[in-house]
């Protein structure tokens, strides 16, 4: 959309844009040493380690940004008597992401810095009954955005009634991110029996419905809660839980008009048996962004009529949303047991899910993400347990908004899978919650300088006759003979000036 403003009035003032100042993937490496507390179980075999990566905290500097956080694990391993347990235990990590144009930033507009943490391995050692080590790598997607003057920088004397100015527009994205308090959940089950012991209890959530509103994100779902449950005979079985979530988040700048994301992450699950029941508490943690294209209205030249003028101009890329939302996902495969290695007359006792987005693609009018789910089962014979892994492709697909995204953030979490082996095949049904936002680009060139000179001699009278070339516009005829674009009709076959 162009602007041809005759008065000079707001030239020099300045106008703030969001930029972008950081999209980039860091790993760093996550260690702990551990020993046992003597009431625990010593260890014979580690079987399998589900790390969950809790939001950091975030320090911005002048330079860059500071992440801090908390890896917690859920050790499920074999004790010396041949039972299940679990030992929970944490690990801290710490990055920092340097920040680009951060001397052009208005820091205090605030720069939102978001980050998404996965684990890509671990690796465990049992370097004796009590005492192991985990060791593991951590891979960040890092975005942040601060708000950038647009300045112009004009020297010389013009008289503003001579000024001619060119104003364009274009959308730019507004964006907010930013973490709730601890939501505290509690659930009792009862009638579990006397002999109750449990063996794992983790939980995930799944928020399916966002709402934006003025400076407050509401978000709702559910918690499913899984439990592994021991019993004195040896049988182990699974129990599941729903628990409703709703929760808020602050974000600056949001409006009912925002487009917007929210994820929960779960910090806590203590529970108790008591008197033949199950008493569990939840904590989780939400997780929110806004996103908003609002209009951005800037100078794209100026001249005088009167005065001779030099630009020199800067060239942007603009970020705006495409897309942001919270879906599900089903995926279901059906898989031969010798290409998991699966035990020949093993039962099958339970199965844990996670996944990943890796990559994004836009196919016609559709963006594809791709990555992978992986899956953990947990399998019994002759009263030894062991695990076997599956790994799948995972492919999603949602309405593209017309133009490729220049990047994208997705997360992808398993919400609830089942197993089932019949012998000959293995069948694997999985729910999982995807959250995504695809980022695009707009381009501009603004002035960023004028230097006015000496007068013109407009003395006498003349009259030329111009016909445009390819590429001339009413502006750029009527700057080349400093006359006013008015005087000039678009599309014409020739100029009279």
């Amino acid at each position: 959309m162009n602007h041809m403003d005759e008065m000079g009035m707001d030239m020099g003032m300045p106008r703030r844009m969001t930029m972008a100042l950081c999209d980039r993937t860091v790993s760093v490496e996550v260690s702990g040493d551990y020993t046992l507390p003597d009431y625990q179980m010593p260890i014979r075999r580690v079987l399998t380690v589900r790390p969950t990566v809790l939001p950091p905290a975030k320090y911005v500097s002048g330079t860059g940004v500071e992440f801090n956080g908390t890896v917690d694990y859920q050790v499920l391993y074999v004790g010396t008597d041949g039972g299940l347990y679990t030992v929970p235990l944490s690990s801290e990590y710490s990055f920092n992401v340097p920040l680009e144009q951060v001397g052009e930033v208005d820091l205090n507009e605030g720069v939102t810095a978001l980050a998404s943490t996965v684990c890509e391995s671990l690796s465990t050692r049992v370097s004796a009954p009590r005492r192991m080590s985990i060791r593991g790598r951590l891979r960040s997607h890092v975005r942040a955005y601060g708000r950038v003057l647009m300045e112009e920088s004009v020297s010389g004397a013009a008289d503003p009634a001579t000024i001619r100015r060119l104003c364009e527009e274009t959308e730019n994205m507004q964006i907010s991110g930013g973490v709730s308090d601890v939501i505290s959940l509690g659930v009792e089950i009862p009638g579990v029996g006397e002999d109750a012991r449990v063996i794992t209890a983790e939980a995930v959530t799944l928020m399916d419905d966002v709402r934006p509103g003025d400076g407050l994100l509401r978000a709702a779902g559910n918690v499913w809660l899984d439990l592994l449950i021991g019993r004195e005979s040896g049988a182990v079985e699974r129990m599941t839980r729903k628990l409703p979530l709703e929760g808020e988040i602050e974000l600056e700048g949001l409006t009912p008009d925002s487009l917007c994301r929210a994820t929960g992450t779960v910090s806590d699950v203590t529970v108790n048996v008591e008197d033949g029941r199950i008493l569990c508490d939840v904590g989780v943690l939400l997780e929110g962004r806004g996103m908003q294209n609002l209009p951005l209205r800037y100078t794209a030249d100026l001249y005088s009529t009167e005065t001779e003028s030099v630009c020199e101009y800067e060239d942007y890329a603009v970020p705006v949303v495409l897309r942001c939302e919270n879906r599900n996902l089903s995926q279901s495969e059906r898989i031969a047991p010798e290409s998991v290695n699966l035990p020949e007359g093993a039962e099958l006792i339970h199965v844990w899910g996670e996944a990943r987005m890796d990559a994004c693609e836009q196919a016609g009018d559709k963006y594809v993400l791709t990555g992978q789910s992986r899956y953990t089962l947990l399998l019994r014979k002759d009263g030894d347990y062991s695990t076997a892994e599956v790994t799948l492709p995972l492919r999603y697909e949602t309405d593209g908004a017309g133009s490729a995204p220049s990047c994208f953030d997705a997360t992808a979490e398993v919400i609830s899978c089942r197993a089932q082996w019949s012998g000959e095949t293995l069948s694997l049904d999985a729910e999982l919650s995807i959250v995504a936002d695809f980022v695009g680009e707009n381009s501009i060139r603004a002035l960023e300088e004028a230097r006015f000179g000496e007068k013109l001699d407009c003395r006498g009278n003349r009259m030329v006759v111009y016909y445009p070339v390819p590429g001339d516009t009413p502006w750029t005829v009527a700057k080349k003979y400093h006359i006013s674009p008015e005087r000039l009709t678009e599309g014409a076959a020739y100029y009279l000036l």
